[in-house]
């Protein structure tokens, strides 16, 4: 038990203002989910009165190596190179630790990542660690070097951290299957609210109104099931009767075009590119659905802006997405990859009588309250103070 002076004491210390360091190979401009997480999680902490600094790599490379965005501190470190065109190798030694609190990593297996935790164990600095996703390989050799560096590196990362956040249960128990040691905090991935006032994108002025219209919003990569998407609209053999709409940029971005301009219902799909905030609060207000046809993630910010919106989603069932979606009753899961199974549902929702859109509009709008920034940032910062030793 506490004596009351030792609860005052524990009290104010609790409240005082934290020094912050966020790690994370990515950030803004890049797009991405996980440098969205870091940068949210970053400006409601400054919000609340705590200083916050982030390194990340400098790729894409950026004009400015140190600048403040949204109250943050970000530093971007130049890389020699970048191994497998996703891991930049950068040296941190220039930079200090003495003033920071708590090291809060995003990852475990990037060079940025591991430096970072040596540097901080080394200056008797609390590290946190946040498991974001359990990233798929598709060739022998990708599984098999996958498994090398989690057994090497992304373990022990884990290990060798004060705490560790897993953002679902399906999380909690992967890592538990992995190997990891220790207490797992489960808080999930966040999301604001698109507060932008709607514009419909100019690519679809002037569209049929009466058809329904499915939007599929993300980045345009084969993570993110793109190609599923395209091929389940290709399977229709004629007219699906509804509209879909593709907004998004990234390294399929051309490929998208040239699959675009040979697809069967080419003249039914709109590739919109990267959209304004303001263009894709129309899009979840003036959709049927929101498609998500991903090959894995870890609680994707687009699902939970869907559900937010009241737009009903079609999840495809990784890491325990499309059970939660299911549970929710927000929508329809689909099993991963299987372009068929997503033409079936995509038919569905499109053409679901008032009493089903309604039902999922209310589940999801329902559900999502409990993922609004604040409360996330609340349970982390309570992750950092017990690290911290208040």
């Amino acid at each position: 038990m506490f004596s009351s002076e030792e609860h005052c004491r524990s009290s104010m210390e609790a409240s005082r203002p934290l020094h912050v360091l966020l790690v994370h190979v990515w950030y803004w401009p890049h797009v991405g989910g996980g440098n969205q997480h870091v940068e949210q999680i970053g400006r409601e902490l400054v919000r609340r009165g705590h200083k916050v600094t982030v390194w990340c790599a400098d790729v894409p490379a950026h004009e400015e190596k140190r600048f403040e965005r949204g109250g943050v501190e970000v530093i971007r470190i130049p890389p020699s190179r970048v191994l497998n065109g996703v891991d930049p190798v950068v040296s941190i030694r220039g930079l200090n630790l003495s003033d920071v609190d708590v090291i809060h990593l995003h990852d475990t297996l990037p060079i940025l990542i591991r430096r970072t935790l040596a540097k901080a164990k080394r200056a008797g600095k609390p590290v946190v660690t946040t498991f974001h996703n359990d990233y798929v390989k598709r060739t022998i050799s990708g599984k098999l070097l996958k498994r090398v560096r989690w057994a090497l590196q992304g373990r022990r990362t884990l290990h060798a951290s004060d705490a560790r956040i897993v953002l679902t249960p399906h999380f909690e128990g992967l890592l538990r299957k992995k190997g990891v040691r220790g207490d797992l905090d489960v808080i999930p991935n966040g999301f604001s609210p698109v507060e932008d006032s709607p514009v419909e994108p100019s690519a679809l002025e002037g569209r049929d109104r009466s058809r329904p219209l499915l939007s599929f919003v993300g980045r345009l990569s084969e993570q993110k099931g793109v190609d599923v998407l395209m091929d389940a609209m290709d399977s229709y053999e004629g007219d699906p009767g509804f509209d879909l709409a593709i907004a998004g940029k990234g390294e399929l971005s051309v490929w998208l075009e040239d699959r675009h301009g040979k697809a069967n219902s080419k003249g039914i799909i709109s590739v919109l590119g990267l959209v304004s905030d303001a263009e894709k609060r129309w899009l979840y207000e003036n959709s049927a659905a929101v498609i998500i046809p991903s090959r894995f993630e870890g609680l994707p910010t687009v699902l939970l802006e869907a559900m937010n919106s009241g737009t009903p989603v079609v999840m495809a069932d990784v890491n325990g997405l499309g059970g939660m979606v299911e549970q929710a009753g927000s929508g329809i899961s689909v099993p991963r990859e299987d372009y068929l199974s997503l033409a079936s549902a995509m038919t569905e929702v499109a053409h679901a009588d008032i009493e089903a859109s309604s039902r999922w509009s209310s589940n999801g709008v329902a559900t999502a309250q409990s993922y609004l920034w604040p409360s996330v940032t609340e349970s982390v910062l309570g992750v950092y103070h017990r690290v911290v030793g208040n």
